[in-house]
C-alpha cells in the first residue's frame, strides 16, 4: 500500500503542471474575489483540496474495485454535467460578492457558492488529463483500497502546485482587483457552459448514431487497445505520439516498429484499434479499425478531431489524416 502511495504521489507530482493550467484559471477568480487574510486564503485552498480529496478518494475506490473503465463518451457526459455546474457556481459566487462588497441582502439561496469545498468536489470530479492517467493507473491496481491509496497520493501531489495561489489571492488587496475577478468569474462560467453545453449535444448525438445499424469506432474507447505502428524513419513522431494518446485514454496504448512479426503483435488482441505510419500502409491492414497519418501531422488538431468523434461503419473504419487534405474512407 505504501508502493501505491508512493506511485499516486509521484504520479500527481509529475502531472501537477497540467492540473495547474487547468484549475488556475477556476480558482484564482475566486480566491480574488474577496478580501482574504493570508490565513484565510490558505484556509480556503485547503478547503478546495478537501473537496478535491472526496471525489478522488471515491472516484479511486470505485474504479479499483470494479475495474470498470469509463468508455470515452460516458466520461465527456460526466464532464460536460460538471462545467455546467461549475458555471452555475461560478456566476451565483460573483453574485454574492458582488452584493456583499455592495453591502447587500445576499439570498440564503446562493450563499452555499461561499463553500470552497463544494468547489473543489466539482473540480474533483473534471477527466481532465492527469485525472484519466490517475484513474487508468487505479483500474490497473485492482481493489478499492489500492484505488483510494493511488488517488489519496495523487491528491497530495497536486496539492503541492495549487497552495501556492494562496499567496497569488493576496492580489485582491488591489484596487479593483475584485471586480475584475468577478468579471473573469462570468466569462470563464460562460466559456465552460458553452463547453458542457457542447459536450451533452455531442452525447446525444452519439445516442442517435447507435441506435443506426452498423458498429461504432471511437479512438478512445478504453476497452479496445491503440496501437501505434510506424517505420524506423519516424520513430520520433510517432513515439511522441504515443505518449500523447495515452493521456486521452485510460486504456493502453502499444508502440510496434514496422517488421514482419508486427501482424503477429496485433493478432494476439480481439478487437484493437491501429494508428499507423501513412509510409508503410499496405494491405495487410485492411482487415483492422485504423487512422493513418503522415508523419509531422499537426498533433493537437488530429487529437482534438479523435476526441470528438465516433464513427459508424458497415465493416472496418479506415480515416487518413495528411496535411493536404482529410480524407474519411469507411470501407
Amino acid at each position: 500500500m505504501i508502493k501505491t502511495l508512493i506511485e499516486g504521489i509521484v504520479l500527481g507530482l509529475s502531472t501537477g503542471s497540467i492540473c495547474l493550467v487547468t484549475c488556475t484559471p477556476i480558482y484564482l477568480p475566486y480566491l480574488i474575489s474577496e478580501d482574504r487574510k493570508l490565513s484565510k486564503s490558505i484556509y480556503a485552498v485547503l478547503e478546495i483540496s478537501a473537496g478535491r480529496f472526496i471525489s478522488y478518494l471515491v472516484f479511486g475506490a470505485v474504479a479499483g474495485y470494479t475495474g470498470a473503465q469509463i468508455v470515452s463518451v460516458n466520461r465527456e457526459l460526466f464532464t460536460s454535467i460538471a462545467y455546467i455546474l461549475l458555471s452555475l457556481y461560478l456566476v451565483l459566487s460573483a453574485v454574492r460578492t458582488n452584493k456583499k462588497a455592495k453591502s447587500c441582502h445576499v439570498p440564503k439561496l446562493i450563499k452555499f457558492t461561499k463553500s470552497a469545498f463544494l468547489l473543489g468536489i466539482i473540480t474533483g470530479i473534471n477527466f481532465c488529463p492527469s485525472f484519466l492517467i490517475a484513474l487508468s493507473k487505479a483500474v490497473d491496481l485492482g481493489g478499492a483500497l489500492s484505488g483510494m491509496m493511488l488517488f489519496f497520493g495523487f491528491f497530495l501531489g497536486t496539492s503541492a502546485f495549487l497552495l501556492p495561489l494562496a499567496f497569488i489571492g493576496q492580489i485582491s488587496k488591489v484596487s479593483k482587483m475584485k471586480l475584475i475577478a468577478q468579471y473573469a468569474s462570468i466569462l470563464i462560467a460562460v466559456w465552460f457552459t458553452f463547453s458542457g453545453v457542447k459536450g451533452i449535444i455531442h452525447f446525444s448525438e452519439h445516442a442517435k448514431l447507435e441506435a443506426q445499424p452498423g458498429r461504432l469506432v471511437e479512438a478512445f474507447n478504453p476497452n479496445i487497445p491503440l496501437a501505434v505502428i510506424a517505420s524506423e524513419e519516424h520513430s520520433a513522431y510517432f513515439t511522441n505520439l504515443q505518449d500523447s494518446l495515452q493521456h486521452y485514454t485510460p486504456g493502453k496504448v502499444f508502440y510496434y516498429p514496422y517488421n514482419i512479426s508486427v501482424l503477429d503483435s496485433i493478432n494476439e488482441f480481439s478487437e484493437i484499434v491501429l494508428v499507423i505510419d501513412s509510409t508503410i500502409l499496405n494491405e495487410s491492414f485492411e482487415n483492422y479499425d485504423y487512422f493513418l497519418v503522415e508523419p509531422d501531422y499537426n498533433l493537437p488538431r488530429m487529437l482534438k478531431f479523435m476526441k470528438f468523434y465516433t464513427f459508424k461503419t458497415s465493416t472496418h473504419l479506415h480515416w487518413e489524416f495528411i496535411e493536404k487534405e482529410v480524407n474519411e474512407e469507411n470501407i
